[in-house]
């Protein structure tokens, strides 16, 4: 009798440690010196139904998977040891203030009840551990039986469908009347690896014959993707100032006027004492910025137009005397059109945001170097009517809508509110238009009457403002140097002294404005 006593008394040992739900507290971050986790422990293992598998272990067969740290107290960490370590439900979370968002997951990695719960010195009261214990016994029951008989290590998982949790989302008597379960959710904020954008969809459930490898790799696509805009537009206002010297029988302005002897012709001097104003329109578009490929998204079309008006007072002065005061009306007229190249890449402080997928992560701002090249035009045009001496510019040439142009730009944020951006540009062979170059060159000589250099530098700040609206400021200078060769309407002194000149023209353009970025 005694004997069969002790048999009985085995045999119902074996099947309530067989039956009861195998649940691990995971670690929780800010949770310093895991107090805590400890208390969580300690309150879980009083739970009938309840047994423990130690953290030490669930470690260990994590450790066989691949994960170390952080990646394995996410829901695809416990998905993934879940494989090879008996378990119904895992619980982790953070400590947000003096604050607790609870998670428990199953062991798939679904979640199945989350909740935030007050905390006194970094640890629940005794009353709301005990409740949460009763919570953890429920989800976990809910847990086994939504998934059937828990796994055996080492061994594949039984097929099972996935009903999801039931109405009601409670097993047995385990309620906890202050920390409502009658509606447990699969919804809510998962906690991922930091500096990762885990995905839902990455998690492995039992059943579904999915690959944890696959799943691996489609969440490290997930972490590399760089969301890229599809589009960004700015409207910018302007303020420029421009100069420009012509001057016979030198290489460049500055030669020019270290001369003891001049050279015969006239010479010409345009100034910006007052600044002009005027605006500008901006454009970039990538198409494949939405593809996971750091390649195919880099490739894109950026653009520009802009405008500007001086009414400029002009008094010419020669040996004769000065003549009247004019007003001239000047226009400033230019496009850029430009294929792009650029590698995009997260820099900076981010914030932690939480995704329409339930994942809270930490979204850092877009910074990218690139390089461009298209075609380019600048036009300065003198009302006609003034009858000055000062020539129009206009610099469409070689192709006759426009130059070419190659650059590179880079933009490096210090946060989502502010970055650095910055550009050069290399002008090739940007050549006046024919009628300035017949009055200082000749359009028959083998240069064609004149050849020409010029670059820009760009640089300034810009950031977001609320949404896809932001800012931005930059300051621009452009410089182009003409040589004229042969002898011109205006130039008219070719011989071995002196034949042609220079010129020289320069904006100086500030500009600000907002931007939309989608």
């Amino acid at each position: 009798m005694r004997l069969w006593s002790l048999a009985v008394l085995a045999s119902l040992t074996w099947a309530s440690s067989a039956f009861a739900q195998k649940v691990v507290v995971l670690e929780i971050d800010g949770d310093t010196g895991n107090k805590l986790r400890a208390q969580i422990e300690a309150a879980a293992a009083k739970q009938d139904g309840l047994e423990i598998v130690s953290l030490e272990s669930f470690k260990s067969s994590a450790a066989s998977k691949k994960l170390k740290g952080g990646a394995a107290m996410t829901a695809v960490g416990v998905s993934r040891v879940s494989k090879v370590l008996p378990l119904d439900a895992a619980v982790g979370g953070e400590i947000l203030g003096s604050t607790y968002k609870v998670l428990i997951y199953d062991r798939s990695g679904e979640s199945l009840w989350t909740k935030d719960l007050p905390l006194k010195k970094g640890v629940l009261t005794d009353d709301f551990a005990k409740k949460l214990a009763r919570a953890i016994g429920a989800a976990a029951g809910q847990a086994a039986e939504k998934k059937g008989p828990p796994i055996v290590a080492n061994a594949d998982p039984e097929p099972a469908t996935n009903p999801g949790p039931k109405a009601g989302g409670t097993t047995g008597t385990n309620t906890m009347p202050e920390v409502d379960l009658s509606e447990p959710t699969t919804e809510g904020p998962r906690r991922p690896v930091e500096g990762t954008s885990a995905n839902p969809g990455a998690t492995t459930v039992p059943g579904e014959g999915t690959d944890p490898d696959a799943d691996d790799a489609a969440a490290r696509a997930a972490r590399n993707h760089v969301p890229v805009p599809l589009f960004r537009i700015a409207v910018m206002g302007t303020t420029t100032w421009r100069n420009q010297c012509l001057r016979p029988g030198v290489t460049n302005c500055k030669e020019y006027d270290s001369l003891m002897k001049v050279p015969e012709g006239v010479t010409i001097n345009f100034g910006s004492s007052v600044p002009y104003l005027g605006f500008e329109a901006r454009g970039e578009l990538f198409p494949l910025a939405r593809l996971n490929n750091i390649v195919a998204q880099g490739f894109g079309l950026v653009g520009g137009v802009h405008y500007g008006s001086s009414l400029t007072k002009i008094i010419e002065m020669s040996a004769a005397g000065n003549s009247p005061e004019k007003l001239v009306t000047s226009t400033d007229i230019g496009w850029a059109l430009q294929l792009a190249w650029r590698f995009h890449f997260l820099a900076g402080y981010g914030d932690k945001q939480q995704g329409e997928d339930g994942f809270e992560r930490m979204v850092r701002p877009v910074a990218f170097v690139g390089l461009r090249g298209g075609l380019q035009a600048r036009n300065f045009e003198i009302d006609p009517a003034a009858m000055l001496p000062f020539p129009s510019s206009q610099r469409t040439s070689p192709t006759g809508i426009g130059f070419g142009v190659l650059g590179i730009d880079a933009s490096i944020p210090v946060s989502k509110y502010f970055r650095v951006e910055a550009s050069a540009s290399v002008f090739l062979n940007p050549i006046p238009g024919p009628d300035q170059i017949i009055g200082y060159g000749n359009l028959n000589d083998e240069t064609g009457g004149a050849t020409s250099t010029g670059f820009s530098v760009e640089g300034g700040f810009a950031g977001d403002i609320y949404g896809p609206l932001g800012w931005q400021v930059r300051l621009r200078y452009v410089g182009f140097a003409d040589r004229y060769y042969g002898q011109g309407q205006k130039w008219t002194v070719c011989n071995d002294q002196q034949c042609g000149g220079a010129g020289e023209e320069t904006f100086t353009t500030i500009n600000w404005g907002l931007t939309v970025a989608y």
